[in-house]
């Protein structure tokens, strides 16, 4: 499935995300002049927080939604993933449902990755997020990250430029409730979802692989032993300087 997209519907969406911002932020502000007036009914009150809640989830759709956007300048770096993990830490444990651990494997010797660090983190978040409302509580959330020599079966890094040699490897494991019957043809494709009454549900995937499309790596998942296994792959600069991903 290809996200990456055309140069006309990346500026499409740029100028939608933009335009639609820009009326967001008058609906926070003046919907926040109106709910500190004192003098309002709670009948009224009650239907303007609904409105705020809602401009709130429009916003953060359009932030997502935004994300499929190749950024104006990809800024691939030497990534040393132990200590960008511990970095993220206080962002997982905020993504963390009440009861859920997550916990954090770096194996020695990890080679350093070679990508753009904000696309990694966003491509994390989303699976970390999915990976703790799909555990119930009392479930554990694992983050284990190892390097490998062998290329992923489906990379989006350029056939034009030579390939890695070596590979590092983040798997996001719960033992949640797995993966929907019939769902996985359509695991990545936009607002597909299982969740009820979440409007903003069926994306983190799509955004996850859109990141990686853009930085060259590979995303797969599996089920197996009653846990489910989203897996990042992304190209290490072992064996030469990579070139940043067009």
């Amino acid at each position: 499935m290809q996200i990456i997209l055309s140069d006309y519907q990346d500026q499409l969406v740029k100028g939608l995300s933009h335009r639609m911002n820009n009326i967001l932020t008058l609906f926070h502000g003046y919907l926040g002049l109106l709910l500190d007036n004192e003098k309002l009914d709670p009948v009224t009150q009650e239907g303007l927080a609904k409105i705020k809640d809602g401009a709130r989830v429009a916003t953060e759709l359009m932030d997502r939604t935004n994300a499929l956007v190749r950024p104006s300048n990809l800024m691939p770096r030497e990534i040393a993933f132990d200590e960008f993990l511990n970095q993220l830490a206080p962002t997982f444990e905020k993504l963390r449902t009440f009861g859920t651990t997550i916990s954090i494997e770096c194996a020695d010797d990890l080679p350093q990755v070679w990508a753009d660090a904000s696309r990694i983190r966003l491509a994390l978040t989303e699976l970390v997020k999915n990976a703790c409302e799909a555990t119930a509580s009392g479930g554990a959330v694992r983050i284990v990250v190892e390097a490998t020599e062998a290329s992923p079966k489906e990379s989006y890094f350029p056939a034009s430029q030579p390939q890695p040699t070596s590979w590092v490897t983040v798997s996001i494991i719960d033992d949640g409730a797995g993966i929907a019957k019939g769902m996985e043809a359509q695991l990545y494709e936009p607002f597909s979802t299982t969740k009820k009454k979440h409007i903003i549900a069926g994306l983190g995937l799509t955004v996850a692989m859109g990141c990686m499309q853009q930085i060259g790596g590979a995303i797969d998942h599996e089920r197996s032993g009653g846990k489910t296994t989203f897996r990042l792959t992304l190209p290490s600069r072992l064996g030469g300087k990579l070139k940043a991903v067009a």
